[in-house]
């Protein structure tokens, strides 16, 4: 484990670094052109780095409740170790997981391949996205807000969501490859089940203005209605208390940025960053993309959903459901094609605006 860094500066380090990724790919993107050889060799060096920088920092860091349901996890993973059943039903791709490295009776060995299994298909995915820019998309993922905490303490839905990405990624191409990847997502958290809905759901009605008109309708109906959708929900079994919380205790209290309720002005301007951006390429630009059309359908569907139970105490779990995909929403068209001479200091500068709020909420807030 890498104990050397002291565990109550752990976490911010890990922004730290990020952000002098950052700036040193800001310079890079204003100082050369997205076409040069430079530009190459920058994408396939820098993508190595932060791959095996965050692996290894991520997937080593110290078995603690710093880092919220990791202290939660390693009791579920001793009492396997220790030959024994907690009993816990459903997620079985994670439990059978856990029950398998249970019997090396190593919980370090155990968080290493949790995130394995959350960054590669995450490397995957982009790698097949953008062949000769993936490194921009990777750093856009791994700079986004719930990047890190989904890694180090909502540990199921970190993995869960990584494989519908690459599930997602493989949609134009093979779509056995993409059903196996969404059934494969599902049993590590049921949650998927919006996603896996909502991706289905994409595939008949097509037309985005539908979905952007239902975002924004959502938003009236939350302000107006908030409390019967939050009630409406709930009793359909929506953020019922997590399995794990329910078998070994409500984890130690820790600070978070869903710590207050209500209605989420600042949440909701970041949601929308995305919003804005898919609309102006599909509505103004009229994009001809089919795949990104549908992964912006998927998203505001989601995110809309969301909306909803905004003001609710257990709506970070939805909010993740659409977030782990913005950094995608917001990167493709650029990475796909060329609509301005300077478009690749306007990456650049995309990149740093969208770790601003990742950073300030993380480190100020």
């Amino acid at each position: 484990m890498l104990d050397f860094v002291p565990i109550q500066y752990y976490t911010d380090t890990y922004f730290h670094i990020i952000l002098l990724v950052i700036l040193v790919t800001f310079l890079h993107t204003q100082s050369f052109s997205g076409f040069t050889k430079t530009t190459f060799i920058f994408n396939k060096t820098a993508t190595l780095f932060l791959f095996w920088f965050t692996l290894l920092y991520m997937g080593l860091r110290p078995i603690s409740y710093v880092f919220g349901d990791m202290g939660t996890y390693n009791k579920a993973f001793k009492i396997y170790a220790n030959g024994g059943f907690t009993g816990l039903k459903g997620d079985v791709g994670f439990y059978t997981m856990m029950k398998l490295v249970s019997y090396f009776q190593s919980a370090p060995l155990f968080f290493f391949i949790v995130d394995v299994l959350y960054l590669v298909p995450l490397y995957i995915a982009v790698k097949k996205w953008f062949p000769q820019y993936y490194f921009f998309a990777f750093l856009i993922l791994l700079a986004s807000f719930s990047f890190w905490a989904y890694g180090t303490n909502g540990l199921r839905n970190g993995i869960a969501t990584s494989f519908m990405l690459l599930a997602f990624s493989y949609a134009n191409s093979n779509k056995k490859i993409t059903y196996v990847l969404l059934a494969l997502s599902f049993s590590f958290h049921s949650s998927m089940i919006l996603l896996i809905t909502a991706y289905f759901l994409t595939t008949i009605i097509k037309n985005s203005k539908i979905y952007f008109l239902a975002w924004f309708t959502s938003i009236f109906l939350s302000l107006s209605m908030g409390t019967f959708w939050e009630s409406l929900f709930m009793s359909l079994g929506f953020g019922e208390e997590d399995k794990l919380q329910d078998y070994f205790g409500k984890k130690e209290l820790y600070e978070n940025s869903f710590s207050s309720t209500g209605f989420r002005w600042d949440f909701l301007i970041y949601s929308s960053i995305a919003v804005i951006i898919a609309y102006y390429f599909i509505i103004i630009k009229k994009i001809n993309d089919k795949h990104y059309r549908q992964l912006t359908n998927i998203y505001l569907t989601v995110n809309a959903f969301w909306i909803l139970v905004i003001r609710a105490s257990f709506s970070n779990r939805f909010a993740y459901l659409s977030w782990f995909m913005m950094g995608i929403i917001i990167i493709y068209p650029f990475l796909h094609k060329l609509y301005w001479k300077n478009q690749f200091s306007i990456i650049g500068i995309i990149i740093i605006s969208y770790f601003s709020f990742t950073y300030i909420m993380n480190i100020f807030l």
